[in-house]
């Protein structure tokens, strides 16, 4: 029997909707004829779903997708519009900083107070009261008034608390994010425990190699519906192949007396659609649109890659007349980057028509902006990888 049953869940929202506190705020809401216009958004429709006991599911969408809206209705903070979600036992979840504490108690009575409203028993708290504190690593403040504490400590906090009072059901928000390195590997090390100690988990991470280390299930959302729902890796996939979004150059009012120009440059998978987001472990592809009107001699291509500062990571040439083989037209040139090569990160590119006597013909700087994505890999936690993987061979002898 599953967990978790979603059955045709649908949130609606009227955007420009003002929330009424009192009777007058009501009646004179009624017989306002200001003009405002009401938009309806759908922030989550129609979405279907179960989830087994054990199961680490990981949530997956871009901003807006829907994904904390459906956390917020599956932890009863949220009704939907229409549908059901039914959860048998007992959710703990950590969907903000601060989520279910009171802030003019210490974080000792906070602990307590979390787990009254769980519904466990006083001496059920007390068995694992110094674990949580231990985990949090917040001893020396732990009878202090959580308005004093920093967004790190509230979040150790109230991440130890929701992982240890042993809820049959934990959903977490993107709000690992505010730890620091140590704790968030921490924080991912604890939901694995849970999970195989047969408890179900609800992940919800832009940081897709977390997500495919630590979870078993993916759900994908776009737009408040479920495009995909199954095995981590394979909806992982599915959300690359969908952010795919129209992301290239355009050369605008081409100078038609140039004698080369570059007019189009884009960014595609391997399938050659044009994307935005690639899988660290897939190959990609610069694709360069480029005119030559009259060739001439000694001129190379250059294509650099860019990294978030608009350093130069790496840079490959290209002679052009070897290309077209000396003959005038409209062409295409296609350059290949190979999987497990440049690190998770974001980038852009330059490309350059040149002279190899130090004529500039053309150069496009900064365009085509694209993300590499973990897809699965050990340093996934850590988030700056540099910028280019070195796939090496160790070998180890005795002195």
């Amino acid at each position: 029997m599953p967990v978790i049953t979603a059955d045709n869940l649908s949130k609606l929202y009227h955007l420009g909707e003002r929330s009424s506190t009192s009777l007058r705020d009501a009646i004179s809401g009624f017989f306002r004829t200001d003009g405002a216009l009401k938009t309806e958004l759908w922030a989550l429709k129609d979405v279907s779903f179960d989830v087994q006991q054990g199961d680490t599911l990981g949530i997956i969408g871009r901003n807006g997708a829907g994904k904390s809206t459906l956390l917020k209705i599956l932890s009863r903070i949220t009704k939907p519009t229409r549908g059901t979600a039914e959860i048998r036992g007992r959710v703990g979840s950590l969907l903000e900083v601060g989520t279910g504490f009171h802030n003019e108690l210490s974080g000792r009575e906070n602990i307590y107070l979390n787990g009254a409203i769980l519904g466990m028993k006083r001496a059920e708290i007390e068995r694992r009261f110094d674990e949580i504190v231990a985990f949090s690593e917040i001893e020396q403040f732990l009878d202090t008034p959580v308005k004093h504490y920093s967004s790190g400590m509230y979040m150790r906090l109230a991440f130890s608390v929701a992982a240890h009072l042993e809820p049959d059901v934990l959903i977490v928000d993107e709000v690992l994010a505010v730890g620091d390195t140590s704790f968030q590997n921490k924080c991912l090390g604890k939901m694995d425990e849970v999970s195989r100690s047969g408890r179900t988990v609800l992940f919800v991470s832009h940081n897709l190699g977390s997500l495919a280390q630590i979870c078993n299930k993916g759900l994908l959302l776009h737009k408040g519906q479920m495009v995909s729902h199954g095995d981590i890796r394979e909806t992982v996939n599915d959300y690359l192949k969908l952010s795919g979004q129209e992301n290239q150059f355009a050369l605008q009012n081409p100078d038609t007396s140039a004698d080369m120009q570059i007019t189009e440059v884009a960014v595609t998978d391997a399938a050659g659609r044009i994307t935005n987001e690639i899988a660290h472990n897939e190959e990609f592809y610069v694709s360069i649109r480029f005119t030559v009107r009259r060739v001439k001699l000694h001129t190379q291509f250059c294509i650099a890659l860019l990294n978030k500062y608009k350093r130069r990571v790496f840079t490959s040439h290209k002679d052009i007349e070897q290309l077209i083989e000396g003959r005038p037209g409209e062409y295409r040139a296609t350059f290949r980057v190979p999987g497990d090569f440049v690190a998770p990160n974001n980038y852009s590119f330059l490309v350059q028509i040149f002279c190899t006597d130090g004529e500039m013909i053309q150069e496009v700087f900064d365009i085509c902006p694209f993300d590499v994505i973990d897809a699965g890999t050990e340093l996934a936690a850590y988030k700056d990888y540099g910028y280019v993987l070195v796939k090496d061979e160790w070998q180890l002898c005795r002195d």
